[in-house]
Order: C-alpha cells, then structure tokens, then sequence
C-alpha cells in the first residue's frame, strides 16, 4: 500500500512538472511570437538593423552580413584580420544577445577597387553566393579619387550596385558607408587629382547620390572625424600608411558604425 502511494505521489509530480514545463514553453513561444511581430521588418520601419537580423535569425535559424568593398574594408593596414573593422563588428553583434550568436560576416574587400571595379561579374558572385541579408556597401571612393574616375562614373556605378544587387537579392537590406579619412598628400600635395577632384568631393558626391536616391548611408568618414577631433587625435594616429588604417583607425570604424548605424532605430537614418 505504501509503495502504490508512493507511485501515485510520484506520478502526481510528474504531471505537475509537465504541465509547468508546457507552460513555461508556452509562454516563451508566446515571447518569441510577440517579439518577432515587433521586429518585423514588412510592417516596422523604425527598428535597427541589429533588430532586423535578429528577426531573419528567429525566422531562418541564422542571418548573414556581407562587407564589400576596397582594401580599407579587406583590413589593409590592420597588424591582424582580427582587428579588421569587419572582424571586430562580428564579434560585437555575435556578443550583443543570444540570437545574433549566429550572425556571419563575410568580407568581400578588394585592394585597388573603384565602385566601378565592384560591378565585376566575379565580385558579384561572390557576394551572391553568401546569400546576404544585410550588405553593407563601402563606396570604394578612396581608389575612384586615386584613379581619377569621372564623377559620372563613379554616380552611375553606385546606382547599377545597388539596384543590381535589389534585382538578384530579393529582401537584402543595402547600408552604403563611406570609407575612413586619407592624408591629402596620398596622391599630391595639393590634394587634387587629374580631375581636379579632392577626396572629400568624391565622399561628399556620394553621399548626395545615395540619400537623393532615398538609400541609406552612414558618413564614417564624417563620424570618424567627429570622434578624432573629440579625442584630439591626429589622422596620423589612425593610420597604417597615408591611406590604410591601423588598430586605432579601425576600433573607431567599428564603433562608429556599430553605435551609430547597426545599434540605432531606423536602420540608423535621421
């Protein structure tokens, strides 16, 4: 009689468990639902792109980003690809909650690239072939201003890159960056190339195309500046040579884009 009792007793807290454990499982999927309806990109336009990839995680199980462009997205100038601007903003999604562990970042970088030189059939693929959610698209515009590319070149290259990448990729999100300051005495003292153009100009004509476009872009070369002056720090101080950051270059490219653009609602547009 005692051991039937026993076995009772047992099974009793045994159903009691299994019905609390139902219910913790039922609530969490309630979270989880509430959440991904929160973030859902088809009918909130106001989240973050951090936001956004925990969304396509909760949905596909994984998200990936793909950085493309010239040698200072590659890492040129870094003592190691760890202290690349592309690895360090990997590592600060993948620690900033348990969803966004899954997120990837791939790095399509290409020492010498114009934006004209992206649109190669073999750079494309290789960013197609990750199948990208977020492609976060610097301009490339240090090499257009090295190699004199025409203002309308340079216009029309932005504008095939995105809407080729719109074509191929249905539902990737596309962030246009600038890249980081430059000596102006890279290529000439006087900071003209054989257009007559300085560095900032192509920066400044970019910006002006993309957001005329309605795209979103992130100014971290503006946003770099502001933090240097901030920090009284030099150009000198962040850079590798006269064009490549170095550690300290790209710790502030990283933080920049990851505070001010991945981190902020709106995917980071004012």
């Amino acid at each position: 009689m005692k051991k039937m009792f026993q076995i009772i007793l047992a099974s009793a807290i045994l159903l009691v468990l299994m019905g609390m454990v139902r219910s913790e499982y039922r609530y969490n999927q309630v979270q989880i639902q509430q959440t991904m309806e929160r973030i859902d990109p088809s009918h909130n336009e106001d989240i973050s792109y951090l936001e956004f990839l925990t969304y396509r995680v909760m949905k596909n199980g994984s998200a990936r980003v793909a950085t493309l462009g010239s040698s200072v997205t590659k890492g040129v100038g870094a003592s190691s690809p760890d202290f690349s601007w592309r690895a360090l903003m990997q590592q600060e999604i993948r620690g900033a909650s348990r969803p966004l562990r899954h997120v990837t970042v791939s790095n399509h970088g290409h020492s010498g690239y114009t934006s004209v030189m992206l649109l190669n059939h073999d750079v494309l693929s290789k960013v197609y072939s990750t199948r990208p959610d977020l492609i976060i698209l610097e301009t490339s515009v240090i090499n257009n201003y090295r190699r004199s590319v025409t203002l309308d070149d340079t216009k029309k290259s932005i504008e095939q890159l995105y809407r080729t990448f719109k074509k191929e990729l249905p539902g990737v999100e596309i962030l246009f960056i600038s890249p980081n300051p430059i000596l102006k005495e890279n290529l000439d003292p006087s900071g003209l190339n054989q257009l007559g153009h300085t560095f900032e100009e192509y920066v400044d004509f970019t910006q002006e195309i993309i957001l005329a476009n309605g795209w979103n872009y992130f100014d971290t070369h503006g946003h770099m500046l502001a933090q240097m002056d901030a920090g009284n720090i030099k150009k000198e101080d962040i850079l590798n040579d006269m064009i490549h950051p170095n550690d300290l270059g790209y710790s502030i490219w990283h933080q920049e884009i990851y505070y001010n653009a991945l981190a902020q609602p709106n995917f980071g547009q004012k």
